[in-house]
């Protein structure tokens, strides 16, 4: 056991271990959350201490079950089937940007993602009909209701994040790909009638949600699809994009609450990330840059991965699941991690699989 202390120096929490070395920390970790088991795996893993073992967790779109009920339903059940660390609340897809007119469609791909969604903003000239939508507007009442009840009925040693996109994300799913020539084209302070103005309406009613969210959950899982460069060659534009999205997100720096980002895509600005103060980072880590171990020796934010949810866990056997598991242990010394899938598992993942991360870790010890 590496035992710390916690000292401040102005706005700064650092631990300082028994080796003098010191991680930076931005939660009150010894006043946050509730107590049990799983809550102090998720404690040590904050403070790179060494607990009776790492904690995981794994998450999947539920297709079909949109309702309150149906929702907290699923998420309990799953939770109960598996015993997770960490209940990762998933709404349906792309549900931040059903408050303006986003329809999911017919077809579903094998994560559960809609394969032919409407999406009511075609023209960038329909911006300026984007209206505000508040955390009372219908989609967003319902998953803060489905939150609640799953938060009621679940047992108070598991903490649970809500996941929740980006403005620019949620704008990506109301228009597409040519959202991204928006970007090209904005410029941050003129743009009040085009993208501009739509990321500033979103942006206000994703904050209302988050605060009310997290008055019910222990932290929020955000999803960005603009911390990559694949999309544009111009850095500037990405760093913008990457701002823009991540706003919410960092409205969110003064609570105790566990703040978890999502990076989604291949060419990750994970360097530029690691600059905003987020708890934990979760991305494709089996086939995006950088690995786990590259990634431990840029920043010391608790690392969520270590598992290939697309390959690995959903097609291979029980033995790969728990041989992999042990590769990201070592690949970070067992510190400040979570074992997890890079982002939801497949919706057929077969349960065996499943069980046999629990068990890795547990095994690990």
């Amino acid at each position: 056991m590496c035992w710390a202390s916690i000292v401040r120096r102005g706005d700064e929490t650092v631990r300082c271990s028994d080796e003098g070395s010191r991680v930076n920390v931005r939660l009150d970790v010894k006043n946050w959350g509730r107590s049990g088991p799983s809550w102090d795996r998720l404690r040590a893993a904050l403070m790179h201490e060494r607990s009776d073992r790492i904690p995981i967790t794994a998450w999947r779109h539920f297709p079909g079950f949109d309702d309150s009920e149906a929702l907290a339903r699923v998420h309990l059940a799953f939770q109960m089937r598996y015993g997770f660390d960490l209940v990762v609340f998933t709404p349906t897809f792309g549900y931040t940007a059903e408050p303006w007119g986003y329809l999911r469609g017919e077809g579903i791909d094998e994560h559960g993602r809609p394969l032919d969604p409407v999406r009511p903003f075609s023209g960038k000239d329909r911006w300026p009909d984007l209206r505000g939508n508040g955390a009372e507007s219908k989609p967003f009442t319902e998953v803060l209701r489905g939150l609640r009840l799953t938060r009621r009925n679940l047992p108070e040693d598991v903490p649970m994040l809500v996941t929740v996109y980006g403005p620019l994300t949620t704008a990506l799913f109301l228009r597409g790909d040519q959202v991204r020539d928006d970007l090209a084209a904005m410029t941050a302070e003129s743009d009040e009638s085009g993208l501009g103005g739509a990321h500033r309406v979103i942006s206000e009613a994703l904050g209302d949600f988050l605060n009310a969210a997290l008055e019910i959950a222990d932290g929020v899982y955000y999803i960005s699809y603009f911390t990559c460069t694949e999309s544009t060659d111009d850095e500037l534009v990405a760093l913008d994009a990457m701002k823009m999205d991540l706003e919410p997100l960092m409205s969110l720096g003064d609570r105790d609450s566990l703040l978890a980002l999502h990076m989604h895509g291949n060419d990750l600005m994970f360097d530029e990330v690691i600059e905003y103060p987020i708890d934990v980072l979760n991305w494709h880590d089996r086939w995006a840059k950088p690995s786990l171990r590259d990634a431990r020796m840029k920043t010391d934010a608790v690392l969520m991965g270590g598992i290939n949810e697309a390959d690995t866990m959903h097609r291979e056997t029980a033995a790969a699941v728990s041989l992999q598991i042990g590769d990201a242990v070592s690949q970070v010394e067992g510190r400040a991690l979570i074992v997890a899938p890079g982002g939801p598992i497949h919706l057929e993942t077969p349960s065996e699989n499943l069980r046999a991360a629990v068990a890795a870790v547990q095994d690990l010890g």
